[in-house]
């Protein structure tokens, strides 16, 4: 498995909420997997459904206060 991560920086997925596939440029609407790392982090693991490049992104964001 590839352990890069790619930057979001598209346009696109402000509205989507996915990466284009680093590789070939796909638009990917769903992570293979994602996981909670703990306090404001998550991790997302993706697999592009047309060429199998295999690819993590990391989300932070702050917490809300009531």
């Amino acid at each position: 498995m590839m352990l890069h991560v790619a930057p979001m920086r598209y346009i696109h997925e402000r509205y989507f909420g996915g990466p284009a596939c680093p590789k070939c440029g796909e638009l990917m609407m769903a992570s293979e997997s994602s996981q909670y790392l703990g306090r404001c982090k998550v991790r997302h693991n993706w697999v592009c459904d047309g060429c199998d490049y295999q690819f993590k992104t990391l989300i932070r964001f702050t917490a809300a206060h009531a």
